[in-house]
């Protein structure tokens, strides 16, 4: 059972992405048709905000794994 509704979650979670896709896609293409911002405007955001976003998450990553080698060289007491 739970196989099942884990299948139904990833089906709405599909779904969901899809229709976010959709609406991005559709406010991109008015802003453009509207002169608001050019395609390599938002090309350039978004490489900036995946530079950001990859430097935080290896900086998590770097941290986690810094903090779980230290926890496994601390020594129970007992």
């Amino acid at each position: 059972m739970k196989e099942v509704n884990l299948i139904a979650k990833l089906a709405d979670l599909q779904e969901v992405d899809y229709h976010n896709t959709l609406v991005l896609h559709a406010v991109i293409e008015v802003l453009v048709a509207k002169g608001l911002l050019t395609k390599d405007e938002i090309a350039h955001k978004m490489s900036e905000l995946d530079t950001q976003l990859t430097f935080h998450i290896d900086t998590y990553a770097k941290l986690t794994d810094t903090v779980n080698s230290r926890q496994m060289q601390i020594k129970p007491l007992l």
